[in-house]
C-alpha cells in the first residue's frame, strides 16, 4: 500500500465530503487489504471512538487484521480512538452511534439491532438496491425508529458506476486478452453491463452483449454462436439470483467447454459455478467467484480512491442522519427529509 498517497486521498475525501463525526462513536469493521482504511477514515474524520469488528475469513487471519490496523492507527496518529473488537457480543458495540452496515458488522439482524441505542443510525455504505434481506432486518430498523439509507454511487463526487469498465479491463488483461480486436461476450444487464460493454468497444474490442435478465437468453443460438468464437467471457449480472453457468443454470461449463475450449472466463458479479468451469480447464479470473447478488472484485481491485470515497460518502450519511435524527426523533421523516435535501442520500426498499 502506498501509504503517503492514501492518506492524501483520505484528506482529500474528508474535504470533499466535510465529514464531520466529532463527539459521535462509529461502529464500522476491521478488514484485509483497502478496507483497513474505514476505521481511519472515522477516526481522521473526528469520531471519539471507533469500534471495528474484524473476524477470521477467506481474505485473512484476524490476528493480521488486527495487528495492520492498530499499526496504521498508529502511524497516522489516531490509535488512542481506535479499538478492534473480535466479537460481537462485545458489550462496547452498545455505544455507537453510527452503524455501518460493512461486511464483519453483518448481520444485523434483530438480535444484534435491539443491542443498539435508541439514536443509532445505519448507513447502508452503498446503493439502496444493493440491499439485501439477509445482510439487514430493514422491518426490525423500522420497529426500532433506527434510519437507514443508501449511498447514490452516481453522485458527481464518487461516480463508482464507472470503475466497472476499468475492472473489467484489469481483470482480461490479467487473462492476457488483449482488448484491442479482441472478441468478447459480456453476460449481464442493467447499468453495469452496458458501461462493461462501452468501454470495451471503446479500446476496440469486438463485443457482444447477452442480455441475462432475460430468461434462456445464454441457450439461444445465436449466444451459442457468439461464444463459439469470443476470446473471452465476461460475467456482469448484479440482478438475477439464479444460477447462469453450472449444473442446474441456464449453460452448463461442459456445453460451454464445447463450444470454445480456449475460451476465457472473467466475473465480476452473477451466479456462475468456478469449480465446474475450472474442472473443464477454462481460464478464470478471480480465484473466487463470489455468490449471486455480490462481486468478486470490487472497485478497490483498481487501487484504493474509490473506496475511500465511497466509505467516506458513507460516513457522511452517517452524520447528517445522527444529526437529523437529534432534531426529528422519527426515524421515517429523518430518510424522508434527508432523501429530498440531500443528493448522496438513497431511501431504501420498503419492507413487505
Amino acid at each position: 500500500m502506498n501509504v503517503v498517497r492514501v492518506r492524501h486521498l483520505i484528506e482529500s475525501a474528508l474535504r470533499t465530503f466535510e465529514l464531520d463525526l466529532q463527539g459521535l462513536c462509529v461502529l464500522t469493521e476491521a478488514a484485509s487489504g483497502y478496507y483497513v482504511l474505514t476505521p481511519m477514515i472515522a477516526a481522521l474524520g473526528g469520531a471519539e471512538r471507533v469500534y471495528a469488528l474484524a473476524r477470521d475469513s477467506c481474505y485473512g487471519p484476524v490476528k493480521k487484521i488486527l495487528r495492520d490496523t492498530l499499526d496504521l492507527a498508529s502511524c497516522w496518529g489516531v490509535s488512542d480512538r481506535i479499538e478492534v473488537l473480535e466479537s460481537r457480543t462485545d458489550q462496547r458495540i452498545e455505544q455507537a452511534d453510527v452503524v455501518t452496515n460493512l461486511g464483519f458488522v453483518r448481520p444485523l439482524n434483530a438480535e444484534f439491532l435491539r443491542r443498539l441505542k435508541p439514536a443509532a443510525v445505519i448507513p447502508l455504505m452503498w446503493e439502496a438496491w444493493e440491499y439485501r434481506r439477509e445482510d439487514l432486518d430493514l422491518a426490525q430498523c423500522r420497529d426500532l425508529g433506527i434510519p437507514v439509507l443508501g449511498t447514490n454511487e452516481h453522485h458527481p463526487h464518487l461516480r463508482t458506476f464507472e470503475y466497472i469498465g476499468p475492472l473489467v479491463v484489469k481483470l482480461l488483461f490479467c487473462l492476457d486478452i488483449e482488448i484491442f480486436l479482441s472478441r468478447i461476450v459480456v453476460v449481464g444487464s442493467g447499468e453495469f453491463a452496458d458501461i462493461a460493454a462501452t468501454d470495451l468497444l471503446s479500446l476496440g474490442a469486438e463485443v457482444i452483449s447477452i442480455n441475462s435478465g432475460a430468461v434462456g437468453a445464454l441457450r439461444s443460438r445465436p449466444s451459442q454462436e457468439a461464444l463459439r468464437t469470443a476470446d473471452a467471457l465476461v460475467v456482469v449480472e448484479p440482478h438475477r439470483r439464479e444460477t447462469l453457468i453450472g449444473a442446474q443454470g441456464e449453460m452448463t461449463a461442459e456445453i460451454l467447454h464445447t463450444l470454445n475450449p480456449n475460451l476465457a472466463v472473467a466475473h465480476i458479479c452473477g451466479e456462475v459455478d468456478r469449480d465446474s468451469l475450472e474442472s473443464m480447464g477454462l481460464h478464470c479470473i478471480p480465484d473466487r467467484f463470489a455468490p449471486a447478488g455480490h462481486m468478486s472484485v470490487a472497485t478497490d481491485y483498481l487501487g484504493p480512491k474509490p473506496l475511500i470515497d465511497l466509505h467516506t460518502a458513507g460516513l457522511k450519511i452517517g452524520e447528517v442522519m445522527w444529526k437529523r435524527k437529534r432534531v426529528l426523533g422519527d426515524a421515517r421523516h429523518v430518510e424522508t427529509q434527508l432523501a429530498n435535501e440531500c443528493s448522496l442520500c438513497q431511501v431504501l426498499p420498503e419492507t413487505e
